[in-house]
């Protein structure tokens, strides 16, 4: 049976002898607040609910009014811990949830219990003491002892916990979680979990061991970030969530101006938990040298912004990378992020191609120019490429992302549609599993293998893949109207109508939507439905918001091949990828034996 010795700042709590400990002196504490205390030492950083503290301190037969118990328990640990709710150091409340324990907490595990001795008490010389105070660093770091190891394949960085006085302070926690996983991903030899799937992690009671089950790892870490004044406090713990078992953590206390360099040491001392046995050259880059922080913060509201994906935080996102990159028109990452925010808003139909993708690409070629080892700036550079239907260099630029990160789920996904407009269908299937692997919780990602899946036709494995899409983010328009080909080609055309249906109530401007929905009601008998579709795509064909092959699908569906024809003849320069990708819609199947057709594929390169 293990046995568990808390360390936190200057108390250590021994559950051996159910003693809490001032240095040498014991501090009195009766059975219900030693309980609630180590409710709250199991999982520090975290909201630990009332419920969960009832259900910890009392059995379900226990006749109790649990919430005066839980009131004066609290009260009683915050006496012996010299603390107040006012203002707190180690308990916080979170109002109308629990309460949270604020401070690094080490847990020492032993398997056995050492001898004891005359008066009782465990023997501790044993003991790997876990805190060691690196002098003028700001640093706390806890260490495992006593126990091997473990071996990890896997790893998420939780979105970690903002602390500061000010709750505008978020952008600056999620982007040092961001940070760490692009540098931890850069570095392991492991699956790192994109932060797309940990965001919805931001405000939840789930356990450890849950988060881990959903998001498929065997490795967590989790951390808060406080700001106050000329300093950001960032403390981080590694978990083993197989044993709900904390392995290390550590407390890193900086000005605004070394966060950069903060970041980069957090990260080596993770991963060196992880992975001993990388090389120095393997190991994440410390930052040598201190950049502006007010352009830091510029950037960092900048990712912040771009990770709703919303338009209005689509322009706030551009003004902020604008900024960043005017107040340093040497700081790569900022070039990136705004050649991110003018290619990815063409997808939202904020701009046109032949508007954004000229800047968007003397953007991204700035910051490869700048900093050829920054992994976002090649994939976004070729997505950019594959937009402008340039194959080859859209393949290297991916390929090169991939190899300074072969956790970016962005590139791997990318680089998926590419080698399926290149017929490379095996390849590209097996490169959108992994880009769905590292982003588990994306519906898009999702949906895009189901969709892969769907032009295989490996229907009951798209079924699968677009179902949990659509569990995940059931508004998501391109998961019903794909689910409603799978439907119709499978014989189900009621159940075709109705996600066609569901995907244009929710995605009613989006051609893409238009034309699967228009393509499937047409062929399975409403073509009154189907005629009012093409009239739009037609118009919005014309505006230039959509090109042919949404229509020209409409068309085939309704009977008129020469007319799909038609609209695909006349407007190559229209199209943002080769005419062998439409093959990825069964519809345009019907055109093969035209020579018109086979001269378009004899045509496009």
């Amino acid at each position: 049976m293990d046995v568990k010795i808390y360390k936190f700042a200057e108390f250590e709590l021994d559950l051996a002898e159910s003693e809490l400990r001032n240095g040498k002196s014991s501090v009195p504490l009766q059975e219900k607040p030693l309980q609630l205390l180590c409710a709250l030492l199991d999982h520090p950083q975290r909201v630990v609910t009332r419920e969960q503290l009832r259900d910890r301190m009392w059995d379900s037969r226990t006749v109790v009014n649990f919430e005066q118990g839980i009131n004066v328990a609290i009260k009683k640990v915050r006496s012996a811990l010299g603390d107040t709710a006012e203002n707190p150091r180690f308990i916080e409340t979170v109002a109308k949830k629990g309460y949270r324990f604020l401070a690094p907490v080490e847990v020492i595990s032993r398997a056995h219990a050492p001898p004891l001795n005359r008066d009782g008490r465990t023997l501790r010389a044993a003991i790997v003491t876990g805190i060691c105070c690196l002098a003028g660093a700001g640093i706390v770091t806890v260490l495992l002892g006593g126990r091997p190891k473990p071996s990890f394949h896997s790893l998420a960085v939780l979105p970690l916990q903002n602390l500061s006085p000010d709750a505008g302070q978020d952008y600056l926690a999620d982007g040092i979680t961001e940070e760490l996983t692009t540098s931890l991903a850069e570095t392991l030899p492991l699956r790192v979990i994109s932060r797309t799937s940990v965001m919805p992690y931001k405000q939840t009671n789930k356990s450890i061991q849950q988060i881990a089950r959903e998001l498929g790892v065997d490795a967590i870490v989790e951390g808060s970030v406080a700001r106050a004044g000329n300093q950001v406090s960032v403390t981080v713990q590694l978990i083993d969530p197989g044993v709900d078992r904390h392995l290390w953590a550590q407390r890193y206390e900086r000005r605004p101006e070394d966060l950069l360099a903060m970041e980069s040491e957090v990260a080596q001392a993770i991963a060196l938990r992880v992975n001993s046995t990388l090389s120095p050259a393997q190991r994440p880059r410390v930052t040598a040298h201190s950049v502006d922080p007010g352009v830091y913060d510029l950037w960092l509201m900048g990712r912040y912004h771009w990770n709703r994906r919303t338009m209005a935080d689509f322009a706030q996102a551009k003004s902020y990378f604008e900024q960043a990159a005017a107040r340093d028109p040497g700081y790569a990452p900022a070039y990136a992020g705004l050649a991110e925010v003018l290619a990815l808003s063409t997808q939202y139909g904020a701009v046109s191609f032949e508007d954004a993708l000229p800047r968007a690409s003397a953007a991204a070629t700035h910051a490869v120019e700048l900093d050829d080892n920054l992994a976002e700036a090649h994939a976004i550079l070729g997505f950019i490429e594959l937009a402008g239907r340039r194959w080859r260099p859209s393949e290297a630029e991916f390929r090169r992302a991939l190899a300074i990160d072969p956790s970016l789920a962005e590139a791997h996904h990318w680089i998926a549609y590419l080698l399926f407009f290149l017929d490379r269908r095996d390849e590209a299937v097996a490169e959108i599993a992994k880009a769905r692997a590292l982003d588990p919780l994306s519906a898009v990602t999702n949906a895009d293998e189901g969709h892969f899946l769907y032009a295989m036709r490996d229907f009951d494995k798209a079924r699968v893949r677009l179902r949990r899409a659509i569990e995940i983010a059931p508004d998501l328009g391109q998961s019903h109207e794909t689910l409603a080909l799978v439907d119709l080609e499978t014989g189900h055309l009621a159940d075709a109508q109705r996600e066609a249906r569901t995907g244009l109530a929710f995605d009613p401007n989006n051609p893409r939507t238009l034309g699967e929905a228009g393509y499937v009601l047409a062929s399975s008998g409403a073509t009154t439905d189907a005629q009012g579709l093409l009239s739009t795509l037609l118009n919005m064909m014309q505006q230039g918001s959509s090109g042919a092959s949404f229509p020209a699908l409409v068309e085939i569906a309704l009977g008129q091949p020469d007319r799909a024809l038609e609209l695909l003849e006349q407007s190559p320069a229209r199209r943002t990828y080769n005419i062998r990708a439409l093959g990825q819609w069964h519809g345009f199947e019907k055109l093969i034996p035209d020579a018109r057709y086979q001269k378009l594929l004899a045509d496009d390169p």
